[in-house]
């Protein structure tokens, strides 16, 4: 723990990035959102994928998120595959595209890989992006957390992720070229034990592997969707339980600035609480990538597209310049281990290079 710990940078929104900058429009008939770029029959396809993230590398991302959000069996399934999840017993039984399916997603890491590519000693890491079950269902309920009732316990859940991280993970040279494992917007406490449980046996086949989640708070509560605390979150990302193994990094995304910094002292004040018990004996990372919109603006998951629902004032600081301040004295707290910022929905690469700036003057001071 120190004032001074190291802050890396994180990109920005892939999808909406790739909608607002690159007009690719995304509907209910793609359910795998901007995933579906990995197809190579897509129209804009693997090549405006590439170029985007590189965007965000020219701007100064240090780490990468890949286009696996949604990625999922089921998802590939609903694209015209014949793939289908096993967690499901409402699945077809159809399975002969599988390892075209697989390759297709692989082939993300070898994207984000190639984005980092063109920077000459970059030392740039790739984290594989998984989303929360909600975001492979249509519509999506990441934000809501009403999964069905094939997808509700932790025993559940663990078994849906641990089949999809398993695409990547079985794949030597695809699970090598990932640095982190990032489990993004989840809504629920059972999900939480569920992608723990989930990278519990990914290390007991392949090896350990540096793993974060970011849980989502929407609307203007403070809670998870399913009514879970922060400190209800933070001990089930932390507390150590049927050997899971526990998380580097824990926070936030996919979550109004306004309430960030609210949220991170909550985060701040349920990990001392377990410290000060001797539960856990060390500070974790910090992994705070919020939505990018000032503006006013809010995601409707039934349509999918955001929506100005709130007139923003004329003295909202700029994002960058808020999301800079709250990062700064986050560290002057002298807490974390380390802290990874970057924007969610609606940061593009322009956003992520402003906030770059930031970090470098501050890092100079």
């Amino acid at each position: 723990m120190s004032p001074n710990c190291k802050i890396h940078l994180l990109d920005g929104g892939l999808g909406t990035t790739l909608g607002d900058s690159h007009r690719v429009q995304f509907t209910q008939k793609e359910p795998l959102w901007s995933s579906q770029l990995l197809i190579p029959t897509h129209p804009h396809g693997p090549k405006t994928l590439l170029a985007t993230q590189q965007s965000f590398v020219d701007a100064g991302a240090d780490i990468l998120l890949t286009a696996t959000y949604q990625t999922s069996y089921e998802g590939f399934g609903g694209s015209g595959y014949a793939v289908h999840s096993h967690s499901s017993s409402s699945s077809g039984n159809e399975d002969g595209d599988k390892e075209v399916v697989d390759g297709i997603m692989r082939s993300a890491i070898d994207i984000a890989y190639n984005a980092f590519s063109t920077q000459k000693d970059s030392n740039g890491k790739i984290a594989l992006s998984l989303g929360a079950y909600g975001a492979i269902m249509t519509p999506g309920q990441e934000y809501t957390g009403k999964y069905d009732d094939e997808h509700k316990s932790s025993l559940q859940l663990s078994s849906w992720h641990h089949e999809r991280i398993s695409v990547f993970s079985r794949d030597p040279k695809c699970w090598e070229r990932i640095d982190y494992v990032a489990f993004e917007t989840i809504p629920l406490l059972e999900e939480i034990e569920g992608v723990r449980k989930s990278m519990g046996e990914v290390e007991r086949l392949n090896g350990k592997k540096p793993f974060w989640v970011a849980c989502v708070f929407p609307g203007e509560g403070y809670c998870l969707p399913d009514g879970s605390s922060v400190q209800q979150a933070v001990q089930a990302m932390l507390c150590k339980k049927d050997g899971s193994p526990v998380p580097f990094g824990i926070g936030l995304n996919c979550t109004k600035v306004g309430k960030v910094e609210a949220l991170i002292k909550d985060f701040e004040h349920s990990v001392n609480a377990l410290v000060e018990s001797k539960e856990i004996s060390e500070w974790p990372s910090l992994v705070v990538y919020p939505d990018g919109t000032t503006k006013g603006e809010v995601y409707n998951t039934s349509t999918k597209v955001w929506e100005i629902r709130e007139p923003s004032g004329k003295d909202d600081l700029q994002w960058d310049e808020a999301v800079l301040e709250i990062v700064k004295r986050t560290r002057e707290r002298g807490f974390w281990r380390e802290i990874i910022v970057g924007g969610c929905c609606k940061t593009t690469p322009r956003e992520i290079g402003k906030l770059r700036e930031r970090i470098d003057r501050l890092d100079e001071e």
